[in-house]
C-alpha cells in the first residue's frame, strides 16, 4: 500500500473484484467474442449469422406482440427480441433506443401522479387484464381439472 498521506484511497482500496480474481463468466463472454469474430471474418460465415440472428429475434418479437394482450411478459418478450436482433443491426438499435427513453419518461410521469391517480391506473389495467381473461376463457374454454365454482357460473365460464 501507499503510505503517503495524500493519496485520497481509503484503506483497502483493493475491492473485492480484484481479491475475488477473474469472474467465471467473463471467460464464457470472451469465447463467445473470440467465435463470433471467427465467425464474422468469412462473409458467407457472416451473412449466415446475421440471418440467424435476425430470424431468431423477429421470431421472439413475433411471440412476444403475439402476448401482449394476454396477461404475462408480452413486452417484455418484444423487448428481448429486439436484444437479440440489436446484436447485429443498427435500426433495432435505435428502435431499442426509443423504447428506453420513452418507457423511463413513462415511468418518470407516473411516478409524479398523485398517489389516487396511480392506483386508478393500476385498477385501470387490472380491469383490462380481467376482461382480456375473462374473454380468452369464454372462447377457448376452462379446462377440465378447474373444479365448478359458483363465481364461474355467474361469469358463465361453465
Amino acid at each position: 500500500m501507499n503510505n503517503d498521506p495524500h493519496d485520497k484511497r481509503p484503506r483497502g482500496w483493493l475491492s473485492r473484484h480484484h481479491k475475488q480474481g477473474v469472474r467465471p463468466w467473463r471467460k464464457t463472454r470472451l469465447s463467445f467474442l473470440r467465435w463470433r469474430g471467427t465467425v464474422t471474418s468469412n462473409p458467407h460465415t457472416a451473412r449466415l449469422y446475421r440471418f440467424v440472428v435476425g430470424g431468431v429475434g423477429t421470431l421472439i418479437v413475433i411471440i412476444g406482440l403475439l402476448a401482449v394482450p394476454l396477461p404475462g411478459p408480452g413486452w417484455l418478450t418484444v423487448i428481448i427480441g429486439l436484444f437479440v436482433i440489436s446484436s447485429e443491426f443498427r435500426w433495432a438499435q435505435r428502435i431499442l433506443h426509443f423504447v428506453r427513453v420513452n418507457v423511463e419518461k413513462w415511468t418518470h410521469w407516473v411516478i409524479a401522479q398523485p398517489l389516487w391517480m396511480r392506483w386508478t391506473m393500476a385498477a385501470v389495467t387490472a380491469a383490462c387484464v380481467a376482461v382480456l381473461v375473462w374473454a380468452a376463457f369464454k372462447i377457448i374454454g376452462l379446462p377440465d381439472w378447474v373444479p365448478e365454482l359458483e363465481v364461474l357460473k355467474l361469469l358463465e365460464l361453465q
